[in-house]
């Protein structure tokens, strides 16, 4: 809010007279559409969790259980990278025309982006590789000799998820209306 310098005086006088401007959006379409891409990353974040959660709980070999848990993770990377990706770009462009508060997305979209391309290109490869190479001596993967290393590269992966959803989740809260000047 901006003080008005003149007639301030009439503004004492007349209570229907406002004394101070009120803050207009200059972006109000980027802003939405920011907003729209912040909540589409929270709910697939939360989409995802669930999804390798049913998993789980609904197949009783837990090694195919985590295959297609990691098909799900990888698969939903590309769309998660692509919309993080956009968001901090046409938020950088917002920010150099003067629209400060979207400094405020720029960590939590960092992390996103560095979580799930950690995720989808580094530990789900090598923790399929462990699964292939336990299935090629014909055991499963908690059998074989590398499982401390797989159950090292699973706690990992549930972290990451874990970041993932934390910052997607801020990244909606602090692009919602209730964080607006």
């Amino acid at each position: 809010m901006k003080l008005i310098q003149t007639l301030c005086c009439s503004a004492l006088i007349n209570p229907f007279y406002p004394m101070v401007e009120a803050h207009q959006n200059q972006y109000p379409l980027s802003h939405r559409l920011l907003r729209v891409i912040a909540g589409f990353i929270a709910g697939g974040t939360m989409a995802q969790s669930l999804g390798c959660l049913s998993a789980y709980l609904l197949m009783e070999d837990s090694q195919a259980a985590g295959m297609i848990a990691h098909l799900l993770i990888q698969h939903l990377s590309y769309y998660f990278l692509g919309c993080a990706f956009v968001l901090l770009s046409l938020s950088n462009i917002l920010i150099k025309r003067g629209v400060s508060r979207l400094k405020a997305i720029r960590v939590p979209s960092l992390i996103l982006i560095i979580c799930v391309a950690a995720t989808s290109f580094l530990l789900i490869p090598r923790m399929d590789y462990l699964q292939e190479t336990a299935l090629q001596d014909g055991m499963p993967v908690m059998a074989s000799p590398f499982a401390n290393y797989f159950v090292m590269l699973n706690g990992i992966l549930l972290v990451s998820l874990s970041i993932q959803i934390f910052s997607s989740c801020l990244i909606a809260w602090r692009m919602s209306d209730s964080q607006s000047p």
